[in-house]
C-alpha cells in the first residue's frame, strides 16, 4: 500500500479509532483527538464504517469514475 507520507490516519490507525469507538465506548471526539484528526473526520469514517464494514476503511483511488468525451 502507498500511503502519503502527511496522512494522519491510515487503514489501520482507521480501523483503531473505530475499535474505540464501537468497542471500547469511546466518545468520538476523544477518539478523534486521540488519532490526530477531527471530530468530523472522525464522523465521516465511522459512517463509512457502518454503511459497509471494514472494508470501507481501506484507501479508495482518487480517479473518476466516468471521464466526458
Amino acid at each position: 500500500m502507498n500511503v502519503h507520507k502527511n496522512a494522519r490516519l491510515t487503514p489501520r490507525g482507521r480501523a483503531l479509532m473505530i475499535a474505540r469507538i464501537e468497542d471500547e465506548s469511546w466518545r468520538v471526539k476523544d477518539a478523534a483527538a486521540a488519532a490526530g484528526v477531527s471530530a468530523r473526520t472522525a464522523w465521516k469514517w465511522l459512517s463509512r464504517f457502518r454503511a459497509g464494514g471494514e472494508r470501507m476503511l481501506r484507501d479508495r483511488s482518487s480517479a473518476p469514475a466516468r471521464r466526458p468525451r
